[in-house]
């Protein structure tokens, strides 16, 4: 159950997320075609750099508190005095620089992962009570109408779901808290922890002071053994049609504990709410229950005969969120516990129902608001996202469940959506795009291959599937960016579009084949160093002209240190984590080779390159960010239709 778990504990707070918006126009990549302009912010007519040109890409953690800590079998505690660690912290690393937050490619934005990111639970004196870093997964359930009466980013969500790794305790601390003694009970054979962040409410204005921070709620509980990482492998809500019901709520997960007779539901990520501290939206008194007739649809009426209350969801409270991060847990009898291990999970919502074919009201109940998918089925795939070198390959598993049991012998199909056209661009009014043109995604199919295509699940309810890359890669199809992105698709037969997230595919880089260099020059690499010296201004203009060659030399022992890091270092060069193996080693032999004048040209005695002027930003106007969501639109277009198993 990962975080979903019994024994649970609950913050919230505020995160940044300053991300670097010159990348998100897949054009800017061409060095032929790229303008000093597009360095700068969007104008009222023009997108030029997006609306945060100078983003640094970090991800923070801040004034993140500790609300309330579950203990199993229904108990919990919002008092400090009860247990000491309600009120501490949550925030990152002090010992070294912030995460950062990426997308895999301009041309698929919509599965950003968290890099080098520490997560800490401290005293309000900065002693570490439990510390952790946290494994890069790909955010999931991105959903973009979740604030009512925002638009664009400011109204959109999603929820980050990953493990703490190399976890550190402190003794004295864990004894004093009944939560931290029961919490580290779990780790006996793991050393991980489970987490999950729902962020909302993200501020892309840049005349606001709130610009690039947002609403963080968020869980962190027990990894149990063969679990997946980023998602929890359980019930699954389902939406009849859209991104979510006829009332508002989206796609999102539950489970039920049989130990002890707890139902417990994610709705971190679910329910619309209509302000930036996260109130969610009033719809009605809201219950959740079990299906005695599996067949019952979302936006029809309950009634005894067809539908088990189990309890009412108190969800209208302004703080509710912050209070439980998003988890509502429930009592389960005996019989109740029974009847779901084999019947859908529904939330309903009181009043009165109008069919609408005759409008003549009855009364009921409740209504159907969501309801679990049909048959209890739920795939997920983890990793969901890859980055292949030429000849290389990786894997995924696909997990099966029905009515949150593991399904053994479940047939998987999987495909290639294929070539998908005009991924990645900007507004088609800009007036003055850029002049490159934007390649297809997908193509040629033939450069990854999927083993098996299709194939049924183990006893365990589980299908590994291996992707392997040709052995020259897929060719250079996109020219000026490096590789090609796929979209694979994981499917039951004939399951429908409507139980599935719309994004909810395994994304993979199949990176270019890279002639070796022995001794490579500034021609060699300068065609990789200026993309990033063009997309990240604030590191050429504050730092280091990575365009540059005598600037690059100065520099050089900096920039070798940055592209020998770890690639889960926050530090890590280039911040995309996109350069290929071949790339990355050619890089690193330049950086490693002669002194400038050992190699034929006279070594850079002048002074050191004074800071170059930064053009004054004009923040006059500051329209909606243009970002994701018009991502996401473009590729619903582009593959409409085309989506069917």
């Amino acid at each position: 159950m990962s975080f979903l778990h019994p024994v649970r504990l609950a913050f919230a707070g505020t995160f940044q997320a300053d991300v670097s918006t010159v990348n998100n126009d897949v054009r800017h990549f061409d060095n032929e075609a790229f303008q000093p302009v597009f360095q700068q912010p969007q104008e009222p007519n023009t997108l030029n750099g997006w609306w945060n040109p100078e983003g640094s890409g970090a991800f923070r953690l801040i004034d993140c508190r500790v609300t309330a800590v579950s203990y199993g079998e229904g108990e919990s505690t919002s008092d400090p005095a009860k247990d000491p660690v309600v009120g501490m912290w949550i925030g990152g690393s002090v010992q070294r620089t912030s995460g950062k937050m990426v997308d895999i490619d301009p041309q698929w934005q919509l599965a950003s992962a968290l890099w080098g990111l520490d997560v800490r639970l401290t005293t309000a004196d900065g002693v570490d009570a439990v510390a952790g870093r946290y494994k890069p997964h790909a955010f999931r359930d991105l959903w973009f109408s979740r604030t009512t009466g925002q638009t664009q980013d400011g109204a959109a969500s999603s929820t980050f779901q990953s493990v703490l790794r190399d976890m550190r305790w402190d003794d004295d601390l864990v004894s004093g808290s009944q939560f931290l003694e029961k919490l580290r009970g779990f780790q006996q054979g793991s050393d991980l922890l489970s987490i999950r962040l729902a962020t909302f409410s993200y501020q892309g204005n840049m005349k606001d002071p709130r610009f690039t921070l947002g609403t963080v709620v968020g869980c962190i509980g027990p990894q149990l053994d063969k679990e997946p990482e980023s998602f929890v492998a359980g019930r699954r809500f389902s939406p009849a049609s859209g991104f979510s019901s006829w009332c508002g709520i989206t796609y999102f997960t539950g489970s039920v504990d049989a130990g002890s007779k707890q139902m417990l539901l994610d709705l971190s990520n679910a329910l619309q709410i209509v302000d930036r501290p996260g109130t969610p939206n009033d719809i009605g008194p809201m219950g959740v229950g079990i299906l005695k007739d599996p067949k019952l649809s979302e936006n029809t009426p309950v009634t005894p005969d067809n539908f088990e209350l189990v309890a009412h969801i108190p969800y209208r409270d302004a703080r509710w969120l912050q209070s439980n991060g998003g988890v509502f847990a429930a009592s389960l009898t005996d019989d109740q516990l029974e009847l779901a291990q084999s019947n859908p999970l529904a939330l309903v919502v009181s009043g009165r129902f109008d069919p609408g074919a005759t409008g003549v009201e009855l009364s009921s109940e409740g209504i159907v608001a969501i309801r679990e998918s049909d048959d209890g089925w739920y795939l997920c795939a983890e990793p969901a996202v890859h980055r292949i070198d030429a000849g290389g390959s990786s894997s995924f598993t696909v997990y099966a469940r029905r009515y949150g049991a593991p399904a053994a012998g479940a047939a998987i199909h999987l495909r290639q959506v294929g070539k998908v056209s005009g991924q990645g661009g900007g507004d088609p009014n800009d007036s003055n795009p850029p002049q490159a043109p934007i390649p297809d995604i997908g193509v040629p199919e033939e450069a990854l291959q999927l083993q098996p295509a299709s194939a049924t699940t183990s006893d365990e309810g589980n299908l590994e599937v291996r992707m392997t890359a040709a052995a020259d890669g897929p060719g250079n199809p996109r020219g000026y960016i490096d590789g090609q992105i796929y979209l694979v698709d994981y499917r039951l037969p004939d399951q429908s579009n409507a139980a599935r997230q719309p994004f909810d595919f395994v994304v993979v880089h199949a990176r270019d084949a890279v002639p070796y260099v022995d001794r490579p020059t500034w021609a060699d690499v300068q065609p990789i160093l200026q993309q990033y010296a063009n997309l990240y201004p604030i590191m050429s203009r504050r730092l280091i002209d990575l365009g540059n060659e005598q600037d690059v030399l100065r520099n050089r022992r900096l920039v070798a240190l940055a592209f020998s890091l770890d690639i889960e270092d926050p530090n890590y060069m280039p911040v995309t984590r996109d350069l290929s193996e071949g790339n990355l080693a050619m890089l690193q032999r330049f950086l490693a080779g002669p002194a400038p004048e050992k190699a034929g040209q006279p070594e850079d005695k002048s002074a050191p390159r004074a800071a170059p002027t930064v053009p004054k930003q004009d923040v006059s106007w500051a329209g909606p960010a243009k970002s994701k969501l018009d991502f996401a639109e473009g590729f619903r277009k582009a593959t409409k239709g085309r989506r069917g198993g």
